[in-house]
């Protein structure tokens, strides 16, 4: 649509720039206020954006924590296995260097016997079974 010509002028008396000034004052005061709560919300957002991120960290970093406690844990237990094996191993190393047990040893393992010994086998049963009598 056109607009329509009016013969109509406006008059540049104290009035109309007092009302003019008034509209531009609150117009000016409207956008700083709109740029105002603007930057408050960008600073609220970019606030959240890093607690979310701090946060997601300190989860991560207690979930590797405990992740290296079990891990931790674990290897005390198997450190803890492996040193009884190795006392274990050490014992068996020292009495293979005892010559009477080593003796006993092989005649029990290997059934090596002196000159006219006889050897009798008896199963495993009866041996336990003799075991938990005596």
């Amino acid at each position: 649509m056109a607009r329509k010509k009016t013969k109509v002028t406006v008059l540049n008396n104290e009035y109309y720039r007092q009302q003019t000034s008034a509209t531009d004052y609150q117009k000016h005061e409207q956008t700083v206020e709109n740029k105002h709560r603007l930057r408050v919300r960008i600073l609220l957002i970019l606030a959240l954006v890093v607690t979310v991120g701090c946060s997601i960290q300190i989860v991560k970093n207690q979930f590797r924590a405990r992740n290296i406690t079990t891990q931790a844990k674990t290897a005390k237990q198997e450190l803890a296995r492996q040193s009884s094996q190795q006392k274990s191993l050490q014992l068996q190393v020292k009495q293979l260097n005892d010559p009477d047990y080593l003796q006993k040893y092989i005649r029990e393992r290997y059934y090596y016997s002196k000159k006219n010994e006889t050897i009798y086998n008896l199963p495993e049963e009866r041996l336990q079974e003799a075991a938990k009598e005596n």
